[in-house]
């Protein structure tokens, strides 16, 4: 006998079959090399590889925002940083330096995210965590500002540096980029199996979701994710439409499958 748990694997599993059909955002096909160095760094800086040994058990519950999350916004925010801190490094070590930061940020952003006003709560666990690595108070800042600033729908504070600023806002658009494809093949299913919604809730909050993230098309904050997040979004709200419609298609075998748990 199927549980509820399993009935939103399955329905994961197919909305990944359905997204799998779309095309890849034009982020991931345009800027290849800045995504190769970005995960090179990754998974090769000694702060990055020990910061991903500390906090990987606190995403044990994942909640739609544990690791597999945490590592799609760290690679994507380090590319978002190459590309956008051309205009301001003359030094590569100094670019790279605002990779690893960004990179840090994105590990740790969501480790409170569980709890009330997690961005805050997530900064001043960040800076906890960090305290005893090998990073300067400008950068603790830096990581910790860009965590505190990267909720959605809210007015973000001015950091102290041109570095700080480039590594909140890029953290910020690497996070929204996951309000595309990623909510409807990933979040939605952790969050609802998580919070043991059922189905016909599910149901009935499914196109206030769909319509709901496309308010976030004109929040971009940097250059490249205002030109590039917004397909994101587009390509997320067609992923979820066409997940609906297959929900609605077989809704009442769902609900008689849920009432034999």
């Amino acid at each position: 006998m199927s549980n509820l748990k399993e009935i939103y694997l399955r329905l994961m599993n197919e909305s990944r079959c359905i997204a799998s059909r779309y095309e890849v955002p034009e982020f991931y096909r345009r800027f290849k090399p800045s995504l190769a160095i970005s995960r090179r760094i990754f998974f090769y800086n000694p702060l990055v590889i020990h910061c991903r040994e500390l906090i990987t058990p606190k995403y044990a519950d994942d909640y739609g925002h544990g690791l597999q999350h945490a590592t799609k916004v760290s690679v994507d925010g380090g590319a978002i940083v190459l590309l956008e801190g051309e205009k301001y490094f003359t030094v590569q070590a100094d670019l790279e330096r605002a990779v690893v930061l960004v990179q840090l940020a994105g590990l740790l952003h969501d480790i409170k995210r569980t709890e009330h006003k997690h961005a805050l709560a997530g900064s001043e666990a960040a800076r906890d965590l960090l305290h005893d690595f090998p990073l300067s108070s400008a950068e603790i800042n830096c990581v910790a500002d860009a965590i505190a600033n990267h909720e959605a729908f809210s007015e973000p504070k001015s950091c102290e540096t041109l570095t700080g600023q480039l590594v909140a806002d890029a953290l910020y658009d690497a996070d929204k980029f996951r309000w595309g494809p990623d909510n409807f093949t990933h979040t939605v299913w952790y969050m609802m199996s998580y919070q043991k919604i059922d189905i016909t809730e599910l149901f009935g909050r499914f196109p206030w979701g769909v319509d709901g993230i496309l308010k976030i098309k004109d929040t971009f904050r940097t250059n490249i994710g205002g030109q590039y997040g917004p397909e994101f979004i587009d390509l997320g709200v067609r992923i979820g439409k066409e997940i609906y419609q297959h929900i609605q298609r077989n809704i009442d075998a769902l609900i008689n499958e849920m009432e034999k748990t």
